[in-house]
């Protein structure tokens, strides 16, 4: 879990928020419904307080400004994000089943409106704070990333794939089946793409990721 940290300057740190804390988890729960509905700077601590039901000295005990708040949770859903796209079986070895799980998942978040509400509310804050997109970025991307690589290196350990650099590897992976989607979930809200598209996105990108990392195309083993 990412700890809150000042959003001033980056270098000062607190502890993070007890998410198991019942008042904690309805502070959240409500800036959360809060943030996403009417932007950040739409949103007082007063407004968080009174739809969590809680007094504003409970809210800074926990949350020491309105920063720190939107910052534990938007990192709260980078990192349900991360989870929710690794569902996969740890010990399996089947590499094309393991990228088209990854790929499907990390795709149908992307494109769900709840995600794109987000992504919209972040990027508007980001400019301002960039220490909320840098927080963001560590539990959600950056986690995605580094456990697919950490998969991709597993597999060339066993002579599976050819991936010198798993790293790079993850990142054109997931680069590749997501394509434009992002993009276009952004600018044509109302024009989403099809079941068909998808699949044919996820499956080209699979097929052109194992044809370059195949063990056999780098003339060893």
């Amino acid at each position: 879990m990412v700890a809150r940290q000042s959003l001033d300057d980056g270098n000062s740190h607190e502890a993070a928020p007890d998410r198991s804390n019942r008042k904690v988890a309805s502070i959240l729960a409500a800036a959360r419904e809060l943030f996403i509905d009417h932007g950040f700077d739409a949103v007082s601590m007063d407004l968080v307080a009174r739809q969590a039901t809680v007094s504003k000295a409970t809210l800074y005990a926990h949350f020491t400004s309105k920063e720190a708040l939107f910052t534990a949770v938007m990192v709260d859903e980078a990192n349900r994000f991360a989870d929710e796209i690794w569902r996969i079986t740890p010990d399996n070895d089947d590499v094309a089943q393991v990228l088209r799980l990854v790929a499907q998942n990390f795709v149908d978040i992307f494109l769900t409106e709840h995600a794109m509400l987000l992504l919209r509310t972040v990027v508007g804050v980001v400019p301002q704070l960039p220490s909320v997109g840098a927080a963001i970025f560590e539990s959600g991307p950056k986690e995605i990333k580094q456990r697919l690589a950490q998969f991709l290196s597993k597999a060339n350990e066993k002579g599976q794939l050819n991936v010198p650099d798993p790293a790079l590897a993850a990142g054109q992976f997931l680069s590749v089946v997501r394509g434009d989607f992002d993009i276009r979930g952004m600018l044509l809200p109302s024009n989403p793409p099809s079941r068909a598209e998808v699949d044919a996105q996820i499956e080209a990108g699979i097929d052109l990721f194992l044809n370059y990392y195949a063990r056999a195309s780098f003339g060893t083993n």
